[in-house]
């Protein structure tokens, strides 16, 4: 029972948040492609003024990631 509360609500959640960004970072449903600037330096100035947030999210979960897999690696079975 509590499994499948958890599943739902997890669904539910995500569902609500892809609906936010979507919305929100996309109002008319297109990634823009060309922005008017190349190179490091347009990806640059895109990456920390246009998509900061969705790149500060990717780093926040990327840092988790990294930090369960060394927990997970770490365990040891002395029991």
């Amino acid at each position: 029972m509590r499994n499948k509360f958890a599943l739902i609500l997890s669904v539910l959640l995500f569902l609500l948040m892809l609906t936010f960004v979507q919305l929100g970072a996309f109002p008319n449903g297109t990634i823009p492609v060309n922005t008017g600037t190349s190179g490091s330096a347009g990806i640059t100035q895109s990456l920390f003024t246009t998509y900061l947030l969705p790149f500060e999210i990717v780093t926040f979960l990327l840092v988790a990631a990294m930090l369960g897999a060394m927990y997970l690696g770490e365990r040891s079975d002395n029991k």
